[in-house]
């Protein structure tokens, strides 16, 4: 990006020397045509032209700073163009009556008559003005163009991703009601038939309730008894696919009654770990830990796993850049997230420092409402769910 400005830069300083050094050519053969001279001294044309490109740039600077500006000031902008036109005559003189006889000697320099001097200059002032007034105003144009094409570029790109978004919104759009009812008809049926099918089809209900419905407050947090309820669900119905076979191991330790997180990022990375994990090794069991420190205000999280032998299932990592985006615009920086990938094992570490406003949900819950609100989790300092083979 940096070398594609700097060409642009030298692009833009090339055109204009290419297009005064064209300028000065015709300007050369005109006065040729005109005198009926054979030919003239370069340098006398370009000496001559200085002043006026004096002007064009001068006036440009002008016009960006003070007719750019959202509040144009037209008395300053007067007082700099006569300030300018000030110079100009005073360069102007300067290259006639020395620069000239130094440079070109050979050449007759006229007798200075203040008047025509005067009048000579203000012409060649206003013209090389109304130049950089017309090259300003198209370059104003031309920026006005390209910002409302880039504008409607935008607009027609969001509406498009709104349109995609609102499509794959009703594509994947499942009526709760219907759901829900649905699995409780499924789990009536069962109930004659097969305790442990019952037992998946509650579970299922459960998990689809709260992936649905998580129940945030105004700020968007949960109670995280709810998120490990959660996992637990998640955990419980992989079980009950592969008949209770999964070495699966999730440690909750401290008081998490009165906390609250940000929804589903925690299950996020549980089902990283049932995607790309070992699941069937005793040795090496695919563990979740849960950790609150003593004080409530920073929760860790962790899973490990060993990694699956044979053809790994394609991963684009969108799981966890939402994580990151979605923990940087709650938690800012009070939040860590390490992934480590090595040889045999993935281990993924998440801390959330959750801070003062923590301390005041748990100095105004009583410990027996604790209990009471997080339905038995609150008030236990370690809990251990180990489903191993039976």
């Amino acid at each position: 990006m940096m070398h594609f400005q700097i060409n642009r830069k030298y692009r833009v300083v090339l055109l204009h020397i290419g297009a005064w050094l064209l300028y000065i050519a015709f300007g050369t053969l005109n006065k040729i045509y005109v005198t009926h001279t054979d030919a003239l001294d370069f340098a006398d044309v370009v000496l001559t032209q200085l002043p006026g490109i004096y002007v064009f740039y001068g006036s440009i600077y002008v016009y960006l700073k003070l007719l750019s500006a959202r509040k144009q000031k037209y008395l300053l902008l007067l007082a700099a163009e006569i300030m300018l036109f000030i110079t100009y005559l005073l360069l102007f003189a300067f290259i006639g009556d020395v620069i000239f006889p130094l440079m070109l000697p050979n050449v007759e320099v006229p007798p200075f008559e203040l008047s025509s001097f005067v009048v000579a200059g203000l012409w060649t002032f206003i013209r090389y003005s109304f130049f950089a007034f017309g090259y300003y105003f198209a370059a104003r144009l031309i920026t006005k163009e390209k910002e409302l094409r880039e504008s409607e570029l935008k607009k027609m790109q969001a509406e498009r991703g709104k349109l995609e978004a609102e499509y794959a919104f009703l594509r994947a759009q499942i009526n709760p009601h219907f759901l829900h009812n649905t699995l409780n008809f499924f789990y009536a049926k069962s109930l004659g038939c097969s305790r442990e099918l019952a037992e998946g089809i509650v579970t299922l209900c459960e998990i689809m309730r709260y992936s649905l419905n998580s129940g945030e407050d105004e700020s968007g947090m949960v109670p995280l008894s709810k998120e490990v309820e959660h996992l637990q669900n998640v955990i419980k119905i992989n079980q009950l696919r592969f008949s209770n076979r999964l070495q699966v191991q999730f440690d909750v330790t401290g008081n998490i009654g009165y906390l609250r997180i940000i929804p589903l990022v925690l299950i996020t990375l549980v089902e990283n770990a049932f995607k790309h994990g070992d699941l069937n090794n005793p040795e090496h069991p695919v563990i979740f830990r849960l950790t609150v420190s003593e004080d409530g205000r920073m929760v860790h999280f962790s899973t490990r796993n060993k990694k699956k032998s044979g053809p790994k299932e394609l991963s684009h990592g969108i799981g966890m850049d939402n994580i990151r985006k979605r923990l940087s615009a709650v938690y800012k920086d009070k939040y860590l997230l390490e992934i480590k990938d090595e040889d045999n094992t993935y281990t993924v570490a998440l801390s959330i420092h959750l801070g003062t406003e923590q301390d005041a949900a748990r100095k105004a819950v009583s410990s027996v409402e604790r209990a009471d609100a997080v339905d038995g989790y609150a008030g236990y300092a370690n809990y251990n769910l180990l489903i191993d083979n039976p």
